[in-house]
């Protein structure tokens, strides 16, 4: 048997070479945010169409879309859906237990007063603007639009239990074509450019120097946004809407076909032959009483027959009823398609709002599972525009800025789906009877799983 040795390597080895790592301090930001202005150490406006699709067709076309009996319909039932349940205003520290350190309780009901003063001023809105789910509703436009804005108009209270404190006077949001957004070279949000009646209605696009001096320019602080999805920090959002617009635009192309087709043929169509006898050319016009010819006669009594009326026909005259031979069941299945592919685009699922044609009853609560989370989602960010665009500015103008640091106050929604009430009730009465449950969850359990007014701490 021979000795098989391993071949000896041919190839050279490239030596190792020393490789010092990269050190960036964590501190500042370096990578530029613009696609356009990268480089470029300046604040831009940003244009006021949100993406290629209000480019090309209109900043209106979300708008236009929004009044698809379906689209529209499915986008009113996400924000009845996420608007039906109480806005509370909840401290941010858990109430103590009795037995607990003073200071606990003390920092308790430091942030009680944080919560009771927003909570003041928030039902103060209703007398002074209007409801906050009133504007919470407009605000909820962000959902096809991209992104809400509202501006704050403040004012100190002369008195009652708020005297002397700066509160919100109204929150209103604004027509879109009437502010430009303008970010920093890193999209850090400078402000907003603005219709200032009396002052300015010159808006920016691009380039802008010196932002803080131009006259309408509107700080941060006086607005509340809200932004749906977005990429790279941009607050002008996403429309949820994009992806639908293709079966939208298909569904309108058809619309008139359909329509044509059911005036034509709805109720079938009548035709008439004249008569073969060839001395009858002319004759009276039943209609105008002229002399015309046979042909025009007939065709005037079938204008005459469309319209509802009753006709009689020239004698010899052939009628003939034509029945339609479709009953349209390609339209209706063709605008069902479009509709199911917006609803699920738009909701996550079809099953949510149209009739299932198979499927199970699993099927359905699965497809009420997707929709509650939905839902919570668009809460979650209600909450967070609250809590962080309104309480905390306000909080901090009244109590000092290290005082709004710990006790700013938290907005809070049901987080459970009404439909799951019996269900969560059965639950929560099982744990409450075999002791997991303690009494300092009560309160969270009552205003965030059962949407029940909250209980005493004691049982």
């Amino acid at each position: 048997m021979k000795n098989r040795t391993k071949p000896r390597p041919t190839t050279g080895i490239p030596p190792e070479r020393d490789r010092h790592p990269i050190v960036t301090d964590l501190v500042g930001s370096y990578v530029g945010s613009s696609a356009e202005y990268g480089f470029l150490q300046t604040d831009r406006a940003l244009p006021q169409t949100i993406d290629d699709a209000e480019r090309d067709f209109g900043p209106d076309i979300y708008d236009r879309m929004a009044n698809d009996a379906v689209l529209g319909g499915a986008e009113a039932y996400l924000k009845v859906l996420a608007l039906s349940v109480d806005l509370h205003v909840t401290p941010c520290i858990e109430e103590p237990r009795p037995h607990a350190p003073d200071h606990h309780h003390a920092e308790f009901r430091r942030a009680g007063e944080a919560a009771d003063f927003c909570q003041a001023f928030i039902d103060r809105l209703a007398v002074t603007d209007r409801p906050i789910r009133k504007i919470l509703w407009d605000m909820l436009d962000a959902l096809h639009k991209g992104h809400r804005l509202a501006e704050i108009d403040a004012e100190v209270v002369a008195d009652g239990t708020l005297k002397g404190r700066i509160v919100p006077k109204s929150i209103r949001p604004k027509p879109r074509h009437n502010y430009a957004f303008v970010l920093d070279e890193y999209n850090g949000l400078r402000g907003v450019i603005a219709v200032v009646p009396g002052v300015s209605v010159a808006l920016r696009n691009g380039i802008v120097y010196g932002v803080e001096e131009i006259p309408n320019a509107i700080a941060p602080s006086k607005l509340m946004v809200l932004t749906m999805g977005g990429k790279d920090n941009d607050p002008r959002g996403q429309s949820w809407f994009r992806r639908a617009y293709d079966p939208w635009y298909r569904k309108q192309i058809v619309k008139p076909e359909a329509v044509k087709t059911a005036v034509q043929f709805g109720g079938g169509m009548i035709t008439a032959i004249a008569p073969e006898d060839i001395n009858q050319v002319n004759v009276q016009d039943p209609i105008s009483g002229k002399t015309v010819h046979i042909q025009s006669a007939i065709q005037s009594i079938l204008q005459q027959l469309s319209n509802g009326g009753t006709a009689t026909f020239p004698g010899g005259t052939k009628v003939e009823i034509h029945r339609p031979n479709s009953d349209g069941q390609y339209f209706e299945d063709f605008f069902d398609r479009c509709d199911r592919e917006m609803v699920t685009t738009f909701l996550l699922s079809g099953r949510a709002m149209l009739e299932a044609r198979h499927g199970s009853k699993a099927d359905t609560g699965a497809s009420q599972d997707v929709v509650d989370d939905l839902v919570q989602y668009v809460r979650r960010e209600i909450c967070d525009m609250l809590t962080f665009k309104l309480f905390r500015p306000f909080v901090e103008l009244n109590f000092g800025s290290e005082f709004a640091e710990r006790f700013t106050p938290v907005a809070t929604m049901l987080k459970m789906s009404r439909p799951d009430f019996a269900v969560n009730a059965t639950a929560v009465a099982a744990l409450v009877s075999a002791g997991y449950i303690e009494d300092s969850q009560l309160p969270d359990i009552d205003r965030e799983i059962l949407g029940l007014p909250e209980r005493p701490m004691a049982r």
